[in-house]
């Protein structure tokens, strides 16, 4: 259980930094219209989707009667999405200026 809350923040930390570069590619694209800023944008839509879909994967299940037991992909998800956490806040670095 600890996994999954911690992997549903990290998804969540992933959401907000996807949202904030798909605002600076939209003002990107506003001001130079380029073909790469659509590029850009399109990837990041479908990024923003894959993890809105990990954040449904990662949410609180209704609890099962019985003790708790823990997901098997709690951890490769988690995984995941730190390594997902870390290039995404690398590139929200390397956009903002």
């Amino acid at each position: 259980m600890l996994y999954s809350d911690i992997g549903f923040g990290v998804a969540f930390a992933n959401v907000c930094i996807i949202l904030v570069l798909l605002s600076i590619y939209w003002q990107n694209y506003r001001k130079w219209k380029s073909q790469y800023t659509i590029g850009l944008l399109v990837f990041g839509i479908f990024l923003l989707i894959q993890n809105i879909l990990s954040l449904g994967f990662l949410g609180p299940p209704s609890p099962p009667p019985g003790p708790p037991m823990a997901n098997p992909i709690d951890l490769p998800l988690l995984l995941i999405n730190i390594s997902q956490l870390v290039a995404l806040a690398t590139l929200l670095r390397i956009s903002y200026k």
